[in-house]
């Protein structure tokens, strides 16, 4: 296998530092590896693509007698048997897919990880894409943006063309700053692994396959030989916690990388187009390469580089996400040991190919709970529930519309002696929050979500003192629709898990006075290139 070839020695040293900081100011969330797959209870769910010596899909013909799947070369019994006729939605299906079948497309624009003239053309290819789409789309479809703070679903399941196009449209321009600074290399890796695991959250109560299609290169690329074992041990163990979330999801990835010329050499080869087997390896083994190109052979999916049609790359991305047999089977055999399990499927007929996930990591006894999705998973809970939280103490300050937008901004306010204050450099304290915001359908279904991290900082480390201080606000936006009921958002501690929400009726919204978008605000990174949405108490 081919993989990245990294930065310069100077730019490796501050990666480091940066990944260092980043893991010490997340309390390790990437150390803690609880793998979601709990292979002695589950079935495992193998979404394969059949291909003909040409490199063409085989939908018909086959049965589960012309599949042969072994787990680290031990034979496995076939559970059951879906032929690719039985994923289609039904034409009366809507917004919702009742029989949990059919695949399911979530696309991804990546402001990151893209230069601002490489995001203009990845906006300017996905409208091309949806352009060409008939007005009733052929699988239920979400729309996300990975930007400099935040994964936001911009506009959740639906078939309707239009209303894509319409959230595409509105996108707010941002500048990316951390994509421009090399100093937010380790923030920009953290921060595209969080994003997948949000989805891969995001989407576990839903039955069948999907298919991430993220338009961008996706986290920076590093090779874990070049860092000390402190650092590339957590950053493996991350890698591999991603990767058993996706697999538990049945999420597969297609990354397609904007018209730019880039060399074979720097990524892994997919082995959607290869014919390269990657052996019984982990492919994020020992020494190994995270990128994303790894991530989608990883999921059986394809790495789509040095063509100018990125609107082509998802339709051909769709095709193959829709054109697959459904396997299953009850792992048996091998150890609890963490280490990594590969997949096999040989074909009955030699000239036929296989394209599935690669493997999975088996559990870790020894691993504790992962801290981060424990808190993206209650903050999910929290923002559909109809119970009050309030362990958090917040009070709504204000809602404003923006039309131009068509956003909604909520202020809340916290009083400081509400949150837990860690001390910092030069005598100062801390204290973040992770804040979900939430647009929410009559069923209270999902439409529009945000997630970000709100950090605040004091300057003295005497806890009475800030105690005193004024209120502190969280300002957040959100897109809506006609779709929208409430908005609703809930807030959590990073020390302690205290969770607070507040829910805003439509009848609020629709009363809310209106006013312009503001002016796009790009704070200042702190020293050390950390960047977080800061406001001293005053």
């Amino acid at each position: 296998m081919r993989c990245v070839r990294m930065l310069p020695s100077a730019a490796f040293l501050l990666l480091v530092l940066c990944v260092c900081g980043a893991m010490a100011r997340g309390q390790q969330q990437s150390t803690a590896q609880a793998p979601t797959f709990q292979v002695t209870s589950k079935l495992v769910f193998l979404d394969v693509t059949v291909l003909d010596k040409k490199g063409r899909p085989v939908v018909t013909g086959l049965t589960k007698d012309d599949f042969l799947i072994t787990e680290d070369k031990r034979p496995q019994r076939i559970f059951s048997f879906e032929a690719p006729d039985a994923h289609t939605l039904a034409p009366t299906a809507r917004d919702e897919n009742p029989d949990g079948k059919a695949p399911v497309t979530i696309l991804v624009l990546d402001e990151l990880n893209s230069a601002w003239q490489d995001f203009a053309y990845i906006r300017w290819e996905a409208k091309r894409y949806l352009d060409s789409q008939p007005k009733e789309l052929r699988s239920l479809t979400e729309l996300m943006v990975v930007g400099n703070q935040s994964l936001e679903l911009v506009e959740g399941y639906t078939r309707d063309r239009d209303e894509l196009l319409r959230a595409l449209a509105h996108i707010p321009p941002s500048l990316p700053y951390k994509q421009m600074n090399a100093s937010f290399v380790g923030e920009r890796i953290q921060q595209s692994f969080d994003a997948l695991e949000q989805i891969a959250l995001e989407n576990q109560g839903i039955q069948g396959r999907k298919n991430i299609l993220w338009l961008g290169h996706g986290g920076p690329g590093i090779n874990t030989g070049f860092l000390p074992a402190g650092i590339s041990t957590p950053l493996l163990q991350y890698a591999h916690s991603v990767t058993n979330m996706l697999v538990d999801a049945r999420i597969t990835l297609f990354v397609m990388y904007p018209g730019l010329s880039v060399h074979q050499s720097s990524f892994t080869v997919s082995t959607m187009d290869s014919v390269v087997d990657p052996g019984n390896n982990d492919l994020f083994g020992p020494n190994g390469d995270i990128n994303f190109g790894v991530f989608a052979d990883e999921t059986g999916g394809k790495l789509f580089f040095n063509r100018n049609d990125v609107d082509g790359e998802m339709r051909e991305a769709e095709r193959i996400g829709s054109e697959y047999y459904t396997l299953t089977y009850q792992p048996h055999g091998g150890d609890d040991d963490g280490r990594f399990r590969r997949i096999r499927i040989t074909m009955l007929d030699p000239n036929l190919r296989a394209v599935t996930k690669i493997g999975y990591y088996a559990p870790d006894p020894k691993a504790g709970a992962d801290p981060l999705q424990q808190r993206i998973q209650s903050l999910m809970e929290a923002v559909q529930a109809r119970v009050p939280f309030d362990a958090l103490h917040l009070s709504l300050s204000d809602v404003l519309r923006h039309p131009d937008a068509q956003t909604a901004e909520v202020i809340l306010q916290v009083a400081p002696k509400e949150l837990h204050w860690l001390p910092e450099d030069e005598g100062k304290s801390y204290a973040r929050l992770l804040v979900s915001i939430a647009a929410l359908n009559g069923r209270r279904d999902i439409v529009r979500m945000r997630a970000l991290t709100e950090t605040f900082t004091a300057v003295t480390q005497d806890t009475s003192l800030i105690d005193q201080q004024l209120p502190l606000t969280i300002d957040v936006t959100i897109s809506t629709s006609k779709k929208t009921q409430s908005i609703r958002i809930a807030v959590e501690t990073e020390k302690g898990g205290r969770v607070g929400a507040v829910e805003v009726n439509r009848a609020r919204l629709e009363a809310a006075p209106a006013a312009p978008t503001p002016e796009p605000h790009l704070a200042a990174p702190r020293q050390g290139g950390r960047m977080a949405a800061t406001q001293p108490p005053r």
